[in-house]
């Protein structure tokens, strides 16, 4: 019997293609990733919302999970929201991570992305990329110690927007405006106000003097306008948004706010380690500025129009009041934005003179976050007291009101109170009700089904949280199985109320 060989069948050899990392990537990869620091150095950050924001995506997370009892009391409102895509990510996030470390990477989204995002715009517009470097000490801003978190993650979505709204104005294809259309929906769906702020930079990187350009440039953008329609007609937070916009009074005369600048920007601790890096990085760009005399200059045409931007987000916060419709600090939001689409109007020195402006700038992004970064974790070890306490000694699925009487941090600002909201914790740990909580508000996800108000039946009594004094007994018995307080002046009548657990700063007091 004769063995035949084996044959073989020759299949050419496949080359996948080369993914590769330039060494500036990974740089500003690693300076990103630095910027993330202030989200995960500690179990419990000092920002006044976050805690809000935590507990909503638990709500929406695990609405239907029968651990949280959640479906009974709440019920979704997505689609009605300007911040579903936060909530949509997060959602995403926490089936890998758990809602806790979705909220965390949301963050880091953020302080991390934004840089990157300042990087590609500058790249678009022409300009040094090394100015992103500016924009991380920038981004543990008054905003974000304030909780706002929808609100700040627009921003990288803007400025990747802007920087893609660029090379399509600069040289339009299909692809690039399919680009455009998509982060156009996206920053629409993260926030209104930074969505607003990229129509803005839209109309200024516009090619008005190119008419031929004008609808390929512009074909993206309809999507946009098609949203913005449908928000303001088709949503009671953008129908009364647009009523507000009609009778804004500045929220302070023209000294005031000018005064207010810094309180409304980059001033988050009672010392004044955070001015003394905002001071660096302040006379690190007059380096740029002053050493960059005599340099050619190498920007776009197309960034001509850029100051704007920073422009109009000045005008903003000099012109806008306190509130648009349910939104709190209004024409205050505009003075961050107005300080981070600034960069691209600075310049980098050419040569070794550049080199040594990027040296420093990277020591003070370095030695900002540092310095967030000790603050935040002298702030979980010796300010925020025996909150985990206080949470274990309470049962899952009940009813919480959260009565804050101490408020204050000794390390943040006077204008922060980071345990204003902490009672949200516990709906994150445990489920069932709280309160004060923004469900029930127009713009939020998440709404109390029919008949499932908490007492007194209605949304609760404008600044209920901010004055636990005036809660009366009647909205807290016998309704909330505890009453969680910080601080002295919880006295409840004998028969509603007992302290089931005191420690140190925080008491929780058990239905009778």
């Amino acid at each position: 019997m004769s063995i035949r060989a084996p044959s073989f069948v020759y299949v050419p050899a496949v080359r996948l293609p080369a993914f590769r990392l330039s060494a500036n990537t990974i740089f500003y990869v690693a300076v990103g990733i630095l910027a993330t620091a202030p989200a995960w150095i500690v179990k419990h950050p000092p920002l006044q919302d976050l805690p809000f924001h935590v507990a909503t995506l638990r709500l929406i997370h695990d609405h239907s999970n029968a651990t949280f009892g959640f479906s009974d009391v709440y019920q979704l409102n997505l689609l009605r929201t300007e911040y579903l895509l936060y909530y949509l990510v997060g959602h995403m996030l926490a089936f890998v991570l758990g809602v806790k470390g979705a909220s965390v990477a949301l963050m880091c989204l953020y302080l991390g992305g934004t840089p990157l995002a300042m990087r590609d715009l500058l790249r678009a517009l022409g300009r040094d990329e090394r100015l992103s470097l500016f924009v991380v000490p920038l981004v543990p801003n008054v905003m974000f110690c304030f909780g706002l978190l929808p609100f700040v993650a627009g921003f990288p979505m803007m400025l990747l927007s802007l920087a893609a709204a660029a090379r399509h104005f600069e040289y339009p294809t299909r692809r690039s405006g399919i680009v455009l259309g998509v982060l156009t929906v996206l920053t629409f769906f993260t926030h209104v106000l930074p969505f607003a702020l990229f129509g803005v930079g839209c109309m200024a990187l516009f090619p008005w003097l190119r008419p031929r350009r004008w609808l390929a440039s512009g074909a993206p953008l309809a999507v946009g306008l098609a949203l913005v329609a449908w928000w303001v007609l088709g949503s009671k937070a953008g129908g009364t948004a647009l009523d507000g916009l009609k009778n804004q009074r500045p929220f302070a005369p023209l000294d005031g706010a000018i005064a207010q600048f810094l309180h409304w920007t980059t001033n988050i601790f009672r010392d004044t380690t955070d001015e003394f890096w905002i001071v660096a990085l302040g006379l690190v760009a007059l380096a740029a500025l002053g050493l960059s005399v005599g340099d050619a200059e190498r920007s776009k045409a197309v960034g001509r129009g850029w100051f704007v931007v920073p422009v109009v987000c000045v005008l903003g916060y000099l012109t806008f009041g306190d509130m648009l419709g349910d939104v709190w600090m209004f024409g205050q939001r505009f003075a961050v934005p107005a300080l981070l689409t600034a960069i691209p109007l600075l310049r980098m020195p050419q040569g070794a003179r550049g080199w040594t402006v990027a040296g420093a700038a990277l020591v003070v992004a370095i030695g900002s976050i540092v310095n967030v970064c000790q603050h935040f974790v002298q702030f979980e070890r010796e300010d925020i007291g025996d909150f985990e306490s206080a949470l274990d000694s309470m049962q899952p699925r009940k009813k919480v009101a959260g009565l804050i009487y101490d408020k204050m941090s000794s390390l943040m600002g006077d204008h922060y109170v980071p345990y204003l909201h902490f009672v949200s914790y516990y709906q994150v740990e445990k489920g069932g009700v709280v309160q004060f909580a923004y469900t029930g508000f127009p713009h939020w996800p998440v709404q109390y089904a029919p008949g499932k108000y908490p007492p007194p039946g209605t949304m609760p009594r404008l600044r209920w949280e901010w004055t636990p004094e005036l809660v009366p007994i009647g909205e807290l018995y016998p309704y909330y199985d505890y009453v969680l307080t910080r601080g002295e002046g919880f006295r409840p009548p004998p028969g509603t109320f007992h302290v089931a657990f005191r420690g140190r700063k925080w008491t929780v007091w058990a239905r009778d």
